[in-house]
């Protein structure tokens, strides 16, 4: 390396290197860059590469450093005007975080082994980037990482266990653009102050224990883009001034305990491609006019990717999505992904005609509701469309033809309903379910599982029926009070032995009844980790917000 003393940058990234960086690495004296991402280092990262003094970029990120960060890290580049970068998430160091980083402007140690406590001297100097998420560390968020005049952009500090409150000095974050406090132990809720960060763009507080109503400061952040406040304890009604967050792009709010209808002032919001409000309490019909959702409408066909440049780091996003029958994770998010998913609440009412307009729509979940009257025909001009699920819902009449015309559509849920009539076919329709688990649970349907036989001339229908067998279920149901009643008396097992061995149709009903009920549960009620977390990369890609 003696030959070297006059290099000035050093990249050997994603080559498949394995080995330790030597204590003579020190003779680079004028070395200013240092990558090695994506490699297969390992071992200690040595003392001496603090004494090049010249250093002000290292990146060693993606690799299987050991130990400790030397606690003289935060010297380097001391005496230059420069900004300072050290890159070392995704390793396996561990310890606890340095004190003095006065130095660093950019500092991403996530997916350690980090414990103790967020350094309360990390906000005191200039930094601009700080993300340690993905650790093991504890303790509050310190209330000195947002001080006045600071220069702040980028925090995260999601997957870890911190506790406590927010800080009402984020506030003082007046050029935070990225906030990131997500699967955590946090409670209370976003303080008022936060209004302060005039320039937030991404607010992730999901998995965490937040309470209280949709908080209010988010009307006066006028730029954000990004909002996931999933699984958490919030409630009230979505708010009205939902609809003017012009700029808002990704809306998640699963795992609740929202409540009331979905705001009609949702369909102002043009850039909206993601809308998650699964798993809470929301009644009432689903809007009527989607016509406004510009970007679900017309799926952009380029493939930007959304995210920052801050202190020449790129951050993205992860979005957790249920889609296909399976819950997803993009690790990449682009302005053509998109998903509406309204599942798992108590909507009532017919689907709207113009859920056809969405036309560039990818996945459509309005599972577990309490949707009637039939599926659209509009729904077949969903011509993008690629996973459909409305099963457990009271949703009547015949599967519309249009839907056998969708060829990107891939997954088919319509399973318990009251549908009837014959599924339709079409060469690729017929491949969705060819063990006929999309139509089970809806007996009047020809060719369902549990349906009617296909060769029967006429195909009964749930009101042809229902007027046929009235009587014999006048019957029935006053024998069912009855034992009902004798329940009470002989106890559980009474009922259930008498129902169970007595009337075989009672006793298919009953099973029929209980996987429903424990279907439901075990679909609707999984906690979902988290949906949103970052992506970075060191190289640059299209800064989108």
């Amino acid at each position: 390396m003696m030959n070297l003393s006059r290099l000035e940058k050093l990249r050997l990234d994603m080559n498949n290197i394995s080995g330790e960086i030597s204590p003579s690495i020190s003779n680079l004296k004028s070395l200013q860059l240092l990558s090695l991402l994506q490699n297969s280092f390992h071992g200690l990262i040595p003392d001496t590469i603090c004494s090049i003094s010249s250093l002000r970029c290292l990146l060693l990120a993606g690799n299987s450093f050991t130990g400790n960060i030397p606690n003289c890290i935060g010297q380097l580049n001391e005496l230059s005007y420069l900004e300072t970068t050290l890159k070392l998430r995704n390793n396996l160091l561990h310890g606890l975080i340095p004190q003095q980083l006065e130095n660093i402007q950019a500092l991403d140690l996530s997916a350690n082994n980090f414990t103790g406590n967020v350094p309360a001297d990390v906000g005191l100097g200039n930094i601009r980037y700080l993300a340690l998420s993905d650790n093991k560390l504890f303790g509050r968020v310190p209330f000195s990482l947002c001080q006045e005049n600071c220069e702040l952009m980028l925090l995260d500090l999601s997957s870890n266990n911190l506790f406590g409150t927010i800080p009402t000095s984020f506030g003082n974050c007046s050029s935070l653009v990225y906030l990131n406090l997500g699967s955590n132990n946090l409670t209370g809720g976003i303080p008022e102050e936060l209004q302060g960060a005039k320039r937030l763009s991404f607010l992730n507080i999901s998995g965490n224990h937040f309470d209280g109503p949709f908080p209010a400061v988010v009307h006066r952040l006028e730029r954000i883009s990004v909002i996931d406040m999933g699984n958490n304890k919030l409630s009230g009604k979505i708010p009205e001034f939902i609809g003017d967050l012009k700029d808002l792009r990704i809306l998640l709010l699963e795992f609740n305990s929202f409540n009331g209808s979905i705001p009609e002032e949702i369909n102002a919001l043009e850039n909206l491609q993601f809308i998650g409000f699964s798993n809470n309490q929301l009644s009432g019909p689903i809007p009527e006019k989607l016509s406004g959702l510009k970007t679900i409408i017309n799926r952009p066909k380029d493939k930007n990717l959304l995210g920052f440049i801050i202190s020449q780091l790129y951050i993205g996003v992860q979005v957790n999505l249920v889609a296909k029958g399976l819950s997803m994770q993009l690790d990449m998010v682009g302005t053509y992904n998109n998903e509406l998913d309204l599942s798992c609440n108590n909507l009532s009412g017919n689907l709207p005609s113009e859920l056809g307009h969405l036309q560039g729509l990818y996945a459509l979940n309005l599972s577990h509701n309490r949707l009637s009257g039939n599926i659209p025909t509009a729904i077949g001009n969903i011509s993008l469309l690629e996973s459909l699920d409305l099963s457990y819902n009271n949703l009547s009449g015949e599967i519309p033809v249009s839907l056998a015309l969708l060829d990107p559509l891939s997954t088919l849920n319509l399973a318990h309903n009251n549908l009837s009539g014959e599924i339709p076919t079409s060469p690729h329709f017929d491949t969705l379910s060819r063990d006929g688990l999309a139509y089970i649970g809806n007996k009047f349907l020809c060719g369902a599982p549990d349906g009617i036989h296909c060769d029967r001339e006429d195909f009964p229908t749930p009101e042809s029926s229902e007027s046929e067998h009235s009587e014999e279920q006048s019957g029935e149901w006053k024998m069912v009070l009855a034992l009902a009643f004798a329940g009470y008396v002989v106890g559980f097992w009474g009922l259930f032995g008498v129902v169970y061995l007595v009337n075989e149709k009672w006793r298919k009903a009953y099973w029929a009844s209980v996987d429903r009920i424990l279907d439901g549960i075990i679909r609707c009620r999984k906690i979902r980790v988290s949906s949103v977390k970052p992506v970075i990369f060191s190289s640059f890609y299209l800064f989108v917000f």
